[in-house]
C-alpha cells in the first residue's frame, strides 16, 4: 500500500472528485494535487477575466475526465471572452462527433488568421519566389505551432491538457505577450473523440464512488475493444500517409491549410514509465531534412529545462524512432515541420489514479501537468526560435522542389492506379500524366537499384516527380524501404542473439505500389512531356460506359476488374437486385480482352417489360462505385471461356458474419469491418465470439474470423463442434492469422507452422545463448524470429478462383514470427512466398528469410460440402495494402458461388 505521505494528496483528490462542484465564493484550482507536491509552472499573470478550466467546469483538471462536448463548450467560451483565440470545426468524426481547432495568438494575429493561413501555404510551395521573397515571410510571418492531444482514446490526460493549455495562453500576461506576437498555437483539443469517449464511458461505469488505486480493480481494465482505436478499431497514429479513416482525410486538409512549422502528438505509455520527448530513437529515416531534424535536441532541452527546475524524471532518444512515414511526429517532418511525440507515463490502466510498483501513486492531475508543462514549454522554444525555423522550413521545401530526379510512373489502366494517384493528391503531392508514349530508361521499383532498362509507357501513365516541396515524402510513399543504418542493424542482430527482442518499432516497409500491387518504375531524372498536374478530386475515374469499347449490349454488359471498387459495384449490383456472373477465366469478345474477375450482367433477366432498360440502371452504380462498363452483343468468346460458362457463375448475395469480441484482434477486426463496411458497402452481420455457439448459423453463407488469440478457448465444445458442421454442411468459414490454431484443433485445415526440428539432446534453443558463436548462431535459427514487416515476392496458383481479378501474384507483407508451411498441393496452395530471396525490400533475418522461403500465405481447403480459406496475414493490413485485399474480397463476395456445395 502506499505511505501515508503519499496518501494525503491522493485523498484530498478523492475528496475533489467526490464534490459535484466546489461552491461559488471558493476558488477552484486549476489542477488537483499532484502526487509528488510539485506545483505546475504557468505565466506568472493570467488574465482574471478570462475563466480557468477549473472556473468554467466546477472541477479542477485531474479530478475527473471530462467529456468531448465539455472540452468543446470550453474551448468556445474561451473564444467568445478572449481575442486571443478562435475556433472552428474542421470536421466530423464517424460517430458525428466535430474535430475541432482552436487558434491562439495576439488579438492582431487573430485577426487576420485567413491571411496568414495563405501566406504560410506560399512558403510552403516556394516555387516562384526568389531567395529575397522567403526571406521576406520568414522574417515577417508568425511561427506555427500545431498541439495536437489524444489521438489514442485511452490515453486520456492529454486532452485535459489541452484545456490547460489553452488557458495559459489566452490568459497569460508579461513575456507571454511577446512570445505570442510572433506564434500562431493552433490546439487540436481531441484528434479521436469517439475512442476517448469510449474508454471514458467504460471507466465511469467500471469504478466506485472513490477511484481505486490497486492496479487489479476493474477500473483499470478496459474491455474489448479498448479506447485506443477510432470508431472502426483503425489506429490514428498509424494512418496519416494511408488517410484511410474520416478523421484522418479532415485533419489532412486542415493541415494542408496551414502547413505549421513544428507539430506535436501527445501520447502516453505504460504506468512504470516517465515521460518521452525527443530527440527521437533510431532508426530516423535517412529521407528526412537533416536541418530539420536537427530541431529535436534544441526542442528537447526546452522540455529538459523546464522538467529539471520541478526534478521530473525523462528520457528522450531510447524508444519512438522517426523511420515508419504514418506516425504523427514523422508524418508533419516529411512535410518540413519539426515533427515531435510526446509520451508520458499512464495509458489505459491509469484511470484517474493507480499505484505503480514501488507504491508511488499516479495521478491524472500529474499526467495533466507533465503534459501541460510541455506544451507550454515547446510554444516558448517555438517563439524564441522563430524566424531560424521559418527559414529553415522555407529552405526544406525550396531544395526539395529544385531536386532533379527521380521520377516515379505506372500505368493507369491498372486496378488501383487511381486510387494510388488519388491518395497522393490528398496529401499535396503534384501528380501529372504522359501526353504521349515515351519511351525512358527506368527501372522497376522491385528491380535492383543499378538495373535500368528502356520501356515505353503509354500515353496517360501517371508520373510524380521527386522534384517538388514535398518530394522526400514522395521518394518515401513510392520507392523501396529507405535504408537502415548498420550500426543500428548491428545492433538489433546483438539483440537477436541475446533473444532480448529487437527495437523496431514498427514496419520496416510499405512501398505503395507494392502495396497497391501495381506494376512501377522509377527513372533517375525528370520526365518530360507531361499533361500537367492532375486537378484535386480527379485521378479518380468517373465511372460509366467506357468510351469506345464494346458493342450495344444486346446481351449484357462486362466490367473489367477494379480493385476495391469492382467489389463496391458488386455489392451496389447484389443491393438493387441486378443478377450478374463472376468469370473465373479470362476470355476475348469481339476483339477486346477481358481477365479472370470480370463481371458479366446480362440483358436476360435484368430488364423487365416497361422498366428503364438495363443501362440507365447500371450508370448511376458504376458511376458512383468508379467503374466502368462496355456492352457486348454475343457470348460467343473468340478465344477463352464463352460468357455461359459454369465457369462464370451466377452470383447470389451472401449473407457475411463478421466475428468481433474479446480474444479477437481489435485492429484486424477494425481493417475487415471497414473494408466491408465502408469500401465495399457490402451487408454484413457482426458477430461476437462470446456468443458464437448459440448463435444460430444455418442463416449465414460466409463467416469471417479475424485474427486473435482467444479462438481456443470460445470455440470449445459445442461452439466449435457446431461451428465445424456448420463449414461441412456448405458454410464458407475465412480465417486470418492466430484463428488458424482453431481450425487445426477442429480438423477443418491440414495447414501447420513452421517448427524446430527435434534435437537428440532435449528441447534444444533456450540455452544456446551461453554456448559459443556457432551454438549461439544455432540457437537463434531455432526459436522463433520476428520480421518487422518485411515485403515478400509471392506465387500464385495460375487460374484460380480466389485470385480472380489480380492482375498478378500481390505482394505481401508480412510481420511476426508464425510461417505457415506449404501442403504442396498447388489447389491448396493459393500464394507462396517466392522459394528463392522472397524478401523484396524491409527488413528480416537471414534465419528468417530461409523459413519465408515458399512460406504458404493464403490457402483453400474443402471440408465436406464447404471450404476454408486461411490468411497468414491480415489481408488488408491498415486498409493501405490494397494488393491482397481481392483474395479477401474474392471469397467473401463470391465464394459461396463457387465454393459452397462441393463447388470447385
Amino acid at each position: 500500500m502506499p505511505s501515508r505521505s503519499l496518501l494525503q494528496p491522493f485523498l484530498a483528490l478523492l475528496l475533489l472528485a467526490s464534490v459535484p462542484a466546489l461552491a461559488v465564493d471558493e476558488p477552484v484550482p486549476l489542477l488537483a494535487p499532484l502526487a509528488h507536491g510539485r506545483v505546475v509552472e504557468l505565466p506568472a499573470e493570467l488574465d482574471p477575466a478570462v475563466p480557468s478550466p477549473a472556473e468554467f467546469l466546477g472541477y479542477p483538471l485531474g479530478s475527473r475526465f471530462t467529456h468531448h462536448h465539455r472540452i468543446l463548450e470550453y474551448l468556445e467560451r474561451l473564444a467568445e471572452v478572449s481575442p486571443r483565440v478562435a475556433t472552428w470545426r474542421y470536421g466530423e468524426s464517424y460517430e458525428a462527433r466535430p474535430l475541432t481547432l482552436v487558434a491562439i495568438s495576439l488579438p492582431e494575429n487573430v485577426a487576420r488568421l485567413d491571411e496568414l493561413r495563405a501566406a504560410h501555404r506560399r512558403l510552403a510551395d516556394p516555387r516562384g519566389l526568389s531567395a529575397e521573397e522567403l526571406d521576406r515571410l520568414a522574417a515577417e510571418l508568425p511561427v506555427v505551432v500545431w498541439l495536437a492531444y489524444g489521438v489514442h482514446g485511452n490515453e486520456s490526460s492529454s486532452a485535459e491538457a489541452a484545456m490547460a493549455a489553452a488557458y495559459a495562453l489566452a490568459a497569460g500576461g508579461g513575456e507571454w505577450r511577446e512570445l505570442l506576437a510572433g506564434t500562431v498555437v493552433l490546439i487540436d483539443p481531441l484528434v479521436n473523440p469517439d475512442g476517448r469517449e469510449r474508454y471514458v464511458s467504460f471507466y465511469e461505469q467500471a469504478r466506485g464512488g472513490s477511484p481505486d488505486p490497486d492496479p487489479a480493480a476493474a477500473e483499470h481494465w478496459e474491455p474489448w475493444p479498448g479506447g485506443r482505436q477510432n470508431h472502426y478499431l483503425i489506429d490514428l497514429n498509424r494512418d496519416w500517409s494511408w488517410a484511410t479513416q474520416r478523421e484522418t482525410r479532415d485533419r489532412l486538409a486542415a493541415y494542408r491549410e496551414w502547413e505549421p512549422q513544428v507539430y506535436v502528438d501527445y501520447h502516453e505509455m505504460f504506468v512504470e514509465s516517465t515521460y518521452f520527448f525527443p530527440p527521437a530513437a533510431d532508426p530516423v529515416n535517412p529521407l528526412l531534412d537533416e536541418r530539420t531534424v536537427a530541431w529535436l535536441d534544441v526542442f528537447g532541452r526546452g522540455n529538459a529545462a523546464a522538467f529539471d527546475r520541478q526534478g521530473w524524471p525523462y528520457y528522450k532518444a531510447e524508444s519512438f524512432d522517426l523511420y515508419y512515414p504514418g506516425y504523427g511526429d514523422s508524418y508533419p517532418a516529411f512535410r518540413g515541420a519539426v515533427g515531435m511525440t510526446y509520451e508520458m507515463a499512464g495509458h489505459g490502466r491509469a484511470g484517474l489514479v493507480v499505484e505503480r510498483r514501488d507504491g508511488s501513486l499516479l495521478t491524472l492531475a500529474d499526467r495533466v501537468a507533465l503534459h501541460l508543462t510541455t506544451s507550454l514549454a515547446t510554444v516558448r522554444t517555438a517563439a524564441e526560435n522563430r524566424r531560424e525555423l521559418l527559414a529553415t522550413f522555407a529552405r526544406a521545401r525550396a531544395d526539395a522542389a529544385a531536386r532533379s530526379g527521380p521520377a516515379y510512373l505506372w500505368p493507369a489502366d491498372a486496378p488501383e492506379a487511381a486510387a494510388l494517384a488519388e491518395l497522393l493528391e490528398l496529401h499535396g503531392l503534384a501528380v501529372g500524366r504522359l501526353s504521349e508514349e515515351t519511351r525512358l530508361r527506368v527501372r522497376a521499383v522491385t528491380g535492383p537499384d543499378e538495373t535500368l532498362a528502356e520501356r515505353s509507357f503509354p500515353a496517360g501513365a501517371y508520373v510524380v516527380h521527386a522534384g517538388q516541396p514535398l518530394g522526400g515524402l514522395a521518394q518515401a510513399l513510392l520507392d523501396r524501404s529507405p535504408k537502415i543504418g548498420e550500426e543500428f542493424l548491428e545492433r538489433q542482430r546483438a539483440r537477436l542473439e541475446r533473444n532480448a527482442g529487437t527495437e523496431f518499432y514498427d514496419i520496416t516497409s510499405w512501398s505503395l505500389p507494392l502495396a497497391f500491387n501495381l506494376e512501377a518504375w522509377v527513372a533517375p531524372a525528370p520526365v518530360r512531356g507531361i499533361e500537367g498536374r492532375v486537378a484535386p478530386g480527379t485521378a479518380r475515374p468517373a465511372g460509366g460506359v467506357a468510351a469506345g469499347r464494346g458493342g450495344s449490349g444486346r446481351v449484357g454488359f462486362l466490367v473489367p476488374p477494379a480493385g476495391i471498387a469492382g467489389f463496391r459495384f458488386a455489392a451496389a449490383l447484389l443491393r438493387e437486385g441486378i443478377g450478374f456472373r463472376v468469370v473465373l477465366e479470362e476470355l476475348e469478345v469481339a476483339g477486346a480482352r477481358y481477365p479472370s474477375g470480370t463481371l458479366f450482367i446480362p440483358r436476360l433477366g435484368n430488364e423487365a417489360a416497361g422498366e428503364r432498360r438495363l443501362e440507365e440502371a447500371l450508370a448511376p452504380l458504376a458511376a458512383e462505385a468508379e467503374v466502368t462498363f462496355a456492352g457486348v452483343d454475343t457470348s460467343y468468346s473468340s478465344a477463352g471461356i464463352s460468357l455461359g460458362s459454369d465457369l462464370a457463375p451466377s452470383v447470389a448475395p451472401p449473407a457475411v458474419g463478421l466475428v468481433s469480441g474479446e480474444g479477437v484482434s481489435p485492429t484486424s477486426f477494425g481493417f475487415l469491418w471497414h473494408l466491408l463496411d465502408q469500401q465495399v458497402r457490402l451487408p454484413h452481420t457482426r458477430l461476437t465470439l462470446d456468443r458464437l455457439g448459440g448463435t444460430d448459423l444455418s442463416g449465414f453463407d460466409v463467416l469471417v474470423l479475424p485474427d486473435g488469440w482467444g479462438y481456443d478457448d470460445a470455440l470449445e465444445g459445442e461452439a466449435g463442434e457446431a461451428l465445424a458442421r456448420w463449414v461441412r454442411g456448405g458454410g464458407v468459414l475465412v480465417a486470418v492469422g492466430g484463428a488458424r490454431r482453431w481450425l487445426a484443433e477442429a480438423e477443418l485445415t491440414e495447414v501447420e507452422a513452421w517448427k524446430p526440428p527435434a534435437e537428440d539432446n532435449g528441447e534444444g534453443g533456450e540455452g544456446g545463448g551461453d554456448q559459443g558463436g556457432g551454438d549461439q548462431d544455432e540457437a537463434v535459427a531455432r526459436r522463433p524470429i520476428d520480421t518487422p514487416g518485411a515485403i515478400l515476392a509471392t506465387r500464385l496458383t495460375p487460374h484460380h478462383p480466389l485470385a480472380a481479378g489480380l492482375p498478378g501474384p500481390p505482394p505481401v507483407l508480412f510481420s511476426g514470427s508464425t510461417v505457415l508451411l506449404p501442403t504442396g498441393d498447388p489447389q491448396v496452395d493459393v500464394l507462396t512466398a517466392t522459394p528463392e530471396a522472397p524478401v523484396l525490400t524491409g527488413i528480416a533475418w537471414p534465419e528468417a528469410e530461409a523459413r519465408l522461403e515458399g512460406a504458404l500465405l493464403v490457402s483453400l481447403e474443402r471440408a465436406g460440402r464447404g471450404a476454408v480459406v486461411l490468411f497468414a496475414q491480415d489481408p488488408d493490413f491498415r486498409l493501405f495494402w490494397r494488393g491482397t485485399a481481392p483474395l479477401f474480397l474474392n471469397a467473401v463476395v463470391y465464394g459461396p458461388s463457387f465454393l459452397s456445395g462441393g463447388g470447385y
